[in-house]
């Protein structure tokens, strides 16, 4: 749920009258839990652990590619549910990533049989649509999926080099992307990500991230050096003041970078302690201003604090104490 998480966490500081181009800061980015080991049988095991996704509730759900199956917890990493099995029928999976939520249902991208489908938020299965070619609507190998909050969805059609998009009841609208190298040409993008006003594409092939209009026009390309490294992105999500983390794969890290490309932060290297990674491959910010990042090749969910989480918090905080006061007020009078 990258745009809808962003929607919520957006308006909390609006209500509070806090302005747009504030900035959060680019501070701790500290530690919180993780969950999660190797398995094939038991929920909250994995086997090839890849993309995440939040609901407006704060419930995760996962993709658990080589288990044929999704996962869903609790922010806190308690198993909930689990649905799925290895097949191509109507509920089954052959190679589930790309996962988002809009309203109360779950979408779930299958890049081995190329299609979209849909459930309810306990795993009902409702529709599909999708399935191999080259043509409108149809799919190469995709995996990212991403949901604006008027209900379009963006999906990284990979080996199709472009991005499709649809009507939640999966009615093609449109596609964008060009094969090739540089600016506004893509080479099997892996995700994609809304934010306010922009579409943010990762295109590891090309080893940048692109940003577009919500219509498709190339507006820049990110490709520079990361902490003297060249990225690699994979998994993408967006913050309120429309900053961009990605995961970068290759190097074991998490880069966050402004809406023009400047790094703002760097954190994670590879190994298996609390905060390190071997291979992270989504990302994805909840409403209250927690990142949650799929730890692949450590089959865990790693867990962290961002400076938007005190934000939040202050402004929660400062709204509960005026309605306290306005209660008080009125008690008061009454009497």
């Amino acid at each position: 749920m990258k745009v809808l998480v962003l929607a919520a966490a957006f308006s909390v500081l609006l209500l509070a009258g806090i302005a747009t181009n504030q900035s959060f800061g680019d501070g701790a980015h500290s530690y919180v839990l993780e969950w999660g080991s190797y398995g094939t049988i038991d929920g909250g095991q994995f086997f090839h652990l890849e993309s995440i996704s939040v609901d407006n509730e704060g419930n995760v759900y996962v993709t658990d590619s080589g288990n044929a199956r999704v996962q869903k917890f609790t922010s806190d990493g308690q198993f909930l549910e689990t649905w799925g099995v290895s097949g191509a029928g109507n509920g089954e999976f052959r190679n589930p990533v790309g996962i988002a939520t809009y309203e109360n249902n779950v979408y779930v991208v299958d890049r081995e049989l190329n299609r979209v489908q849909v459930f309810d938020s306990e795993g009902k299965f409702l529709q599909s649509w999708g399935k191999f070619g080259f043509e409108q609507g149809e799919f190469f190998y995709p995996q990212g999926i991403s949901i604006s909050n008027d209900g379009i969805i963006f999906v990284a059609d990979t080996k199709n080099h472009r991005i499709q998009q649809f009507t939640v009841d999966g009615e093609f609208l449109s596609s964008f992307g060009i094969f090739g190298p540089g600016d506004g040409r893509l080479r099997a993008p892996v995700d994609v990500a809304l934010g306010e006003d922009y579409v943010y594409v990762s295109d590891p092939g090309n080893f940048k991230i692109e940003k577009y209009t919500f219509e498709g026009i190339s507006v820049a390309s990110f490709d520079y050096n990361y902490g003297g490294y060249p990225i690699r992105p994979n998994g993408l999500t967006v913050d309120p003041d429309g900053n961009v983390y990605l995961t970068d794969s290759y190097k074991h890290r998490i880069v966050k970078i402004d809406p023009e490309g400047n790094t703002l932060k760097i954190f994670g290297n590879v190994g298996n302690d609390k905060g390190q990674f071997t291979e992270p491959k989504d990302i994805v910010l909840d409403e209250r201003g927690y990142l949650f990042v799929t730890d692949f090749a450590n089959n865990r969910i790693q867990k962290f604090e961002t400076p938007i989480v005190m934000k939040i918090e202050e402004v929660l905080a400062a709204e509960q104490a005026k309605k306290l006061e306005e209660l008080t007020y009125e008690e008061e009078s009454k009497d």
